[in-house]
C-alpha cells in the first residue's frame, strides 16, 4: 500500500485509582461529626470547661491504625498535633501575672492544657472564693506572685490555665477535692515539663505556687526536692536568670540548633520575671534538716532585681519579698559554713569556722539595724529572722575536734543564742491564729521542725560548757507540743475547711494527731526522771527524732 510503517507513540498504561471503599469513608465522617458534635457541647457548657478525654478519645480515633505510617505520609491519612508556647509572650502588665503567658485570652483559650476530670471542677463561686482566699491569705506569706484584685477566676483560667490550677488546687477548702486535684497537678506538671516540653512563666508560677503551698505531696510521696529542681529547669530555659542580651553569637545559637528564641533576649525583663527569680530562689534554699539538691545560684543579675525591686517599689509586698530574700542570703552561707569537716581540719578549720561566726553575726546585726519599721509586726520575716538566727549558731552543735579550744565560752554562747532563737521563734509561731495557719510556706513549716529538733538536740547534747536545765527553764516542751497540737486542732473550723465533714481528713487534723503522738513520746521518756534527762533516755529520744523527721519533712 506505498505507507511508510511509523511506530504508535509510546502510551503509559492508566492504571485504576485508588479509592477508599465506602465504608472507610463513612466512617471516617461519623468520627469527625463526633469530634464537632462534642466541641460543640462543650463550648455551649460552662466556660472554659472541655471534657478532655472524651475529645482526646476521638482525637486518637482519626490517627491512623497502621503504626508503620507517618504524619506525613502520602495516603491521605493525618494526624493532630499540639503546638506549644516554648517562649513567654511580653506581658501586658505586671499586675496581673497571667498576662505573660499569652497575649490575649483568645490565644490562650487554643493552649488550654488536659483539665481535671469534671468531678473535680471547682464550682464557678467556689473558684472565686478559692482566689481570693489565695490573694488574701496565700500570698502575704510569701509574695513572689501579684495578682490583680480585679481579675476574675475564670479571667485567670484563660490568661494562665497553669496557675488557675494550682490555686484552684492549694486554696480548695475541701480535702477530697484538694487530694485528687494534687494528684492531677502532679500528673500534668511532669507530661508538660517533660513530655511536651512545655516551658512558659505561667507553668513556672503554677509549679511555684503548688512546691510552695500544697501539703498533700508531703503525706504522699516527697518530691519537694524535684519540684524545686524543675522550677530551676524552666527559669533556666526561659532565661529569667539573666538580663537581656544581644550577642550575635547567642542568636546564632539559637537559629544552628533551630530553636525558638525566648522572648526575654530581646527586651528588658519584667518586675514579674524579677519577682519570680527571687520566688524560685526562697523555694529552692528552704532551710531543712533534709535538704536535697542545689539551690538556685545567686548571681549579680539577682542583686540586680533585688536593686531594682527596692527602687521602683511598685507594690507593698516587694518590700517583704526584699527582706525574705535578704535574710535566705544570710542563711545560705551557712550551708557551707566549715564547722563539720574531718577530724584533721586543726587549727585553720578552728579558725576560720570562728572568723565565718563573727561574719554571720555582723550580717545579721547589720539587717537588724535596718530593719523598717512598717515590718517590725510582720509575722512571716519574724519567723525567717528567729530562724537564721538559729541556723548561725548551730555551730555550737559541732563534733569538730579543736573548734572551741581556747574560747571556753563560745560553744556556751552558741548554744545559748539557739536556746534564746527557739524561745523567740516558738513565741511568735503560736500567736499567729490558727486560721492563718492555711496560708503558711513550705518555708516556714520546715522552720518549724528544724526549730523542734533544735529543742531536742539542745536537750540531749552533753558538752560539758552546756547546761541541759537551761532548756527546762526556758521551754515547756510538752507545753509547747500540746499548744501547736491545738492549734493546728482548731485549724479546719477557723479557716473554713470540710464544712459538714466530721472525719479529720484535712492536712492540720492529721498534723495535730501527729504532733500528739510526738507529745505523748516525749512525756514518756522524760517524765520518770527528776534531772531532765537521763543516759538511758538518749537512745529512745534518738528514735523520737527519727520519728519527727520521718513525720515531718516533706
Amino acid at each position: 500500500m506505498k505507507k511508510i510503517c511509523l511506530p504508535s507513540p509510546p502510551m503509559r498504561k492508566r492504571r485504576p485509582g485508588l479509592r477508599h471503599p465506602a465504608s472507610k469513608v463513612g466512617k471516617l465522617e461519623e468520627k469527625l461529626d463526633g469530634l464537632v458534635t462534642l466541641l460543640r457541647s462543650a463550648t455551649s457548657g460552662t466556660p472554659g470547661i472541655l471534657n478532655v478525654t472524651s475529645i482526646n478519645s476521638a482525637v486518637e480515633e482519626l490517627r491512623p491504625s497502621s503504626h508503620g505510617q507517618s504524619s506525613g505520609s502520602s495516603d491521605g491519612c493525618f494526624t493532630f498535633n499540639r503546638t506549644l508556647d516554648t517562649a513567654p509572650v511580653v506581658p501586658n502588665s505586671a499586675f496581673t501575672p497571667a498576662a505573660s503567658s499569652t497575649s490575649s485570652s483568645a490565644s490562650a483559650s487554643m493552649n488550654l492544657p488536659p483539665l481535671p476530670h469534671p468531678d473535680l471542677e471547682p464550682s464557678p463561686e467556689d473558684a472565686e472564693s478559692y482566689l481570693i482566699r489565695f490573694r488574701t491569705e496565700f500570698i502575704k506569706h510569701l509574695p513572689f506572685i501579684v495578682i490583680s484584685p480585679s481579675m476574675t477566676a475564670h479571667q485567670l483560667r484563660q490568661e494562665s490555665p497553669f496557675l488557675w490550677l494550682s490555686v484552684m488546687t492549694v486554696a480548695s477548702t475541701r480535702s477530697s477535692q484538694q487530694i485528687a486535684l494534687s494528684k492531677e497537678v502532679r500528673a500534668i506538671f511532669g507530661r508538660e515539663a517533660y513530655l511536651e516540653g512545655t516551658r512558659t512563666i505561667d507553668l513556672l508560677l503554677a509549679v511555684l505556687t503548688y512546691a510552695t503551698w500544697d501539703r498533700r505531696y508531703g503525706l504522699d510521696k516527697p518530691i519537694l526536692t524535684s519540684l524545686g529542681q524543675l522550677a530551676i529547669a524552666i527559669l533556666y530555659d526561659l532565661v529569667l536568670d539573666k538580663p537581656s542580651s544581644s550577642d550575635p553569637g547567642l542568636m546564632l545559637d539559637y537559629d544552628l540548633k533551630d530553636i525558638r528564641k525566648p522572648s526575654r533576649l530581646s527586651r528588658p525583663p519584667t518586675l514579674e520575671e524579677r519577682r519570680v527569680l527571687l520566688g524560685c530562689f526562697l523555694l529552692s534554699s528552704v532551710p531543712s534538716f533534709a535538704r536535697r539538691g542545689e539551690s538556685l545560684r545567686w548571681t549579680a543579675y539577682c542583686d540586680e532585681c533585688v536593686l531594682v525591686l527596692e527602687q521602683e517599689k511598685e507594690f507593698p509586698s516587694d518590700e517583704l519579698l526584699i527582706q525574705l530574700v535578704k535574710l535566705r542570703l544570710i542563711n545560705e552561707k551557712v550551708v557551707g559554713f566549715p564547722h563539720s569537716g574531718a577530724p584533721e581540719g586543726g587549727g585553720s578549720t578552728r579558725l576560720s569556722a570562728i572568723l565565718y561566726l563573727k561574719s554571720l553575726q555582723a550580717q545579721l546585726r547589720t539587717f537588724k539595724s535596718s530593719f523598717l519599721t512598717d515590718l517590725t509586726d510582720d509575722k512571716s520575716l519574724l519567723l525567717e529572722l528567729y530562724n537564721t538566727e538559729l541556723c548561725i549558731h548551730e555551730i555550737g552543735f559541732s563534733h569538730a575536734p579543736d573548734l572551741f579550744t581556747g574560747q571556753s565560752n563560745q560553744r556556751f554562747e552558741c548554744l545559748f543564742a539557739c536556746l534564746q532563737a527557739l524561745k523567740s521563734w516558738i513565741n511568735v509561731f503560736l500567736s499567729i491564729p490558727p486560721a492563718q495557719y492555711v496560708g503558711f510556706s513550705a518555708s516556714i513549716y520546715a522552720q518549724l521542725t528544724r526549730g523542734l529538733i533544735d529543742v531536742w538536740r539542745l536537750s540531749t547534747c552533753e558538752y560539758p560548757e552546756w547546761d541541759r536545765g537551761l532548756v527546762r527553764e526556758n521551754l515547756d516542751v510538752s507545753m509547747i507540743l500540746g499548744q501547736i497540737e491545738k492549734n493546728f486542732a482548731q485549724v479546719k473550723e477557723a479557716a473554713g475547711l470540710d464544712v459538714g465533714c466530721l472525719q479529720g481528713s484535712d492536712f492540720f487534723s492529721i498534723m495535730a494527731s501527729k504532733t500528739r503522738s510526738i507529745r505523748v513520746s516525749w512525756d514518756a521518756i522524760t517524765a520518770p526522771s527528776t534531772d531532765l534527762f537521763d543516759i538511758s533516755s538518749l537512745d529512745e529520744l534518738g528514735g523520737f527524732s527519727t520519728e519527727f523527721l520521718d513525720i515531718w519533712i516533706p
